[in-house]
């Protein structure tokens, strides 16, 4: 898909005021999302929340069959949450964890993923395993591949960490756990609508993003499959 920079850059009113960089944290918002919002509360406000919210059902439905279109999942595996974490908080504490289980996770993993790793442990017997860097950064799938054993129950990794221009090699990483019928989890909050993404190709079985970045939708709106 070709993208018309200036026909973006017009429809963000921010771009008239600063030059922002920060899209990995929070993209400016566009003027289509606004009016989108604005309208809802504003038809909310003079006919009632759940008769704008019967109303608008099927433009609320549609968002689950567009995430899935951009992500290439079913509209029935998508659920939307308040904010990334807890959409990856929801995944995460979802599996059912037992003493002695394994967790893999990489070297630039994202740190409250990592305090949630910690937090498990606190309350049962799970190790935390890191997947060493090859040469490049990358997670090193030879050596990821050697330490899966019949302990692993997790692999969760960053696709894109939030602190670097690496990307994770996530479909080898998904057959990897494919091969060994290991649970994968990817994080791909910094990737979503600024990378292609494909979870068939990836192989994930659980996937969290958000829509305040590349997607450039609301602050509090992320989803999960």
């Amino acid at each position: 898909m070709i993208l018309d920079i200036a026909t973006l850059r017009g429809e963000t009113p921010g771009c008239d005021h600063v030059i922002h960089f920060n899209n990995a944290g929070a993209s400016l918002l566009a003027q289509p999302i606004l009016d989108a919002v604005t309208g809802y509360l504003q038809e909310e406000a003079l006919y009632g929340g759940y008769e704008t919210a019967a109303k608008r059902k099927d433009e609320i439905e549609a968002t689950y069959d567009l995430i899935g279109d951009l992500i290439n999942a079913d509209a029935a595996e998508i659920a939307l949450l308040e904010n990334a974490t807890a959409a990856w908080n929801m995944a995460f504490y979802s599996i059912n964890f037992s003493s002695g289980d394994r967790i893999l996770t990489s070297v630039s993993e994202y740190a409250s993923n990592y305090l949630n790793y910690l937090n498990l442990k606190n309350k049962i017997d799970v190790s935390i395993d890191v997947i060493p860097n090859n040469t490049s950064g990358q997670i090193d799938v030879t050596a990821l591949s050697e330490m899966i054993d019949e302990e692993v129950k997790l692999i969760s990794i960053s696709h894109i960490p939030t602190n670097n221009g690496l990307v994770n090699p996530a479909e080898s990483v998904g057959k990897i756990a494919k091969e060994h019928n290991v649970l994968y989890l990817l994080d791909a909050c910094q990737s979503v609508g600024h990378y292609p993404i494909d979870v068939r190709k990836i192989g994930c079985d659980i996937l969290s993003a958000t829509g305040r970045k590349y997607i450039r939708a609301l602050e509090a709106r992320a989803f999960c499959m």
